[in-house]
């Protein structure tokens, strides 16, 4: 079967668009990808720009309020955060309002979720950036609340972090038996368990087909030791893609779009780049590597070619 290809929008003001509504782009997109046959559209969950994106000031809508406006501008992608983190809401605020998604979309939300990693961003706020085994235990905690205000009349759940009692999500979300609950990270021992536990999506962040197969490996065992059907876990990677016209075009191609402060080797680590054969055949190591859908993100979206690239010339061939 043929993977999974998801538009990831990581920014709202690519060159040629700078002067009009950030919005307006961000609409522009999700429906070239709707049109384009493209079957999910995602947001980053950041309350300022990151550096390997843009500018820490450039203009980036809040995730959960710019889907709403996008589930009425489109009609059958799928609508996902990638990934909210734990730390900027509360979990109960995150099933009201992903359930109010769901029924305002038609039930076309997965809600991604991980345990956060952007601590300057998240201390400016004025929010709490606890240690990393604390950020996973309340990640831990925040999909059983989320799955029980979904599927129960009044939620109650004690946790170490976070705490529920008697809470009322009403409407219940469209989706059966619950929302789509996706979690990102590669841990080993901690985020691959919840996911195998509660999940019903998996994204890698980043990594060759031989990082992705050690990392689903991994998945496979927590599934295996829990009882967790594995197949029942769909598995995605967010995948940048630079495509160049030649071999000879790849170097200039990287110098036009690398963000300054990101170093080459690691954007050339975290990015496909190459021809349109070239993305092909590391698309497919991917997918043979156990990959079924990729959330995908362009360096100048803003005139739709590469959306039309990726899906006229490479998605077709890919199985």
């Amino acid at each position: 079967m043929p993977p999974h290809f998801g538009l990831q929008i990581p920014s709202f003001t690519f060159p040629n668009r700078v002067q009009d509504n950030v919005y307006d782009v961000a609409r522009d997109l999700a429906r070239e990808a709707e049109r384009e046959g493209m079957g999910s559209v995602w947001l980053m969950d950041h309350i300022f720009q990151i550096p390997v994106v843009a500018p820490e000031t450039d203009p980036i809508l809040e995730c959960w309020t710019t889907l709403a406006a996008l589930a009425e501008a489109t009609t059958t992608v799928k609508l996902g955060t990638m990934v909210s983190a734990v730390s900027f809401r509360h979990p109960s605020m995150v099933a009201k309002i992903s359930a109010s998604l769901d029924v305002i979309s038609k039930g076309r939300v997965i809600a991604g979720i991980g345990a956060g990693w952007c601590d300057w961003e998240t201390l400016a706020y004025g929010f709490d950036f606890p240690p990393t085994p604390a950020r996973l235990q309340m990640l831990d905690e925040a999909v059983q609340i989320l799955k029980a205000m979904w599927t129960e009349e009044r939620a109650t759940f004690e946790g170490r972090h976070f705490h529920v009692r008697d809470a009322i999500c009403s409407p219940k979300p469209i989706q059966q038996p619950h929302i789509p609950i996706l979690i990102g990270g590669n841990g080993a021992k901690v985020t691959l368990r919840i996911v195998a536990e509660h999940a019903q999506a998996h994204n890698i962040g980043n990594g060759d087909a031989a990082v992705c197969r050690q990392v689903l490996a991994q998945l496979r065992a927590h599934c295996d030791r829990l009882s967790r059907d594995y197949d029942a876990i769909w598995k995605t990677r967010l995948t940048p893609i630079l495509f160049a016209e030649s071999e000879r075009d790849i170097q200039r191609r990287i110098d036009e779009w690398r963000p300054v402060a990101e170093p080459e080797e690691q954007f050339r680590a975290r990015t496909l780049i190459g021809t349109v054969e070239q993305v092909t055949e590391q698309l497919q190591e991917l997918t043979d590597a156990g990959i079924e859908g990729f959330i995908v993100s362009f360096f100048e979206t803003d005139d739709v070619t590469p959306i039309r690239t990726l899906m006229r010339e490479v998605a077709g061939k890919l199985g």
